[in-house]
């Protein structure tokens, strides 16, 4: 006996699949970006916390994310390649707020050169000095965005003050305070962001801090 199915129904069905797998195909592309951003997250209140709190966070390598330790000042640098911008951006800043300190700011800005943006962001006065230094790269360029961070022993003035728009080259002076990531890791060449070849999955950087997959 042959049982035949309305069309009718053939189509409810269909359309019933649709509408449960439209979710799953929209959350795609937030997957393909959300690695980036978290671990852009959790790399940069890693440095925060080697700074502030002095965690033992050590060079660690990652998918797309690396740390590096500087030594002179001492200093912890996140290096993202990959990823949008301006989400990597949001990503650092929700570290920084995170933070008790209370970052914002600073009343001084940098020249941002080859890259998109520069800031530095230092803590609330009357406390130890903290800050971070922020460069965000032009869309399609790498690296995408740095963040470091360190300690001075007195607080920087144009935190509070501004001193104009500040511009680092090379036949200047070695930079104060504010520009520490010039001197803790050379200038990253900009190039286009090309695509990734197949390679065998890496433990991510969540895992390498001891982090799980979520916050």
């Amino acid at each position: 006996m042959t049982c035949h199915i309305p069309a009718a129904m053939l189509r409810e069905r269909s359309d019933m699949r649709a509408f449960l797998l439209a979710p799953v195909l929209l959350a795609l592309p937030a997957a393909v970006h959300a690695e980036p951003v978290q671990e852009a997250r959790s790399a940069t209140g890693a440095c925060l916390s080697a700074i502030i709190d002095n965690a033992p966070v050590e060079d660690i390598d990652g998918d797309d994310v690396t740390i590096r330790r500087g030594a002179d000042p001492v200093s912890c640098t996140v290096r993202v390649m990959a990823g949008e911008p301006v989400l990597i951006r949001d990503a650092v800043m929700v570290a920084l707020k995170r933070r008790d300190e209370v970052f914002s700011p600073a009343k001084t800005r940098w020249e941002p050169g080859q890259w998109a943006s520069r800031e530095t962001f230092c803590n609330i006065p009357g406390r130890r000095a903290f800050a971070a230094f922020l460069s965000t790269a032009k869309p399609g360029l790498q690296p995408v965005a740095t963040v470091t961070v360190f300690e001075t022993k007195e607080r920087d003035p144009r935190c509070d003050r501004d001193a104009g728009v500040q511009t680092i080259a090379a036949a200047e002076p070695p930079p104060t305070a504010l520009a520490a990531e010039e001197r803790t890791a050379p200038e990253p060449t900009l190039l286009p962001v090309a695509p990734k070849p197949e390679k065998a999955k890496k433990k991510g950087l969540r895992e390498r801090l001891g982090l799980g997959k979520k916050d």
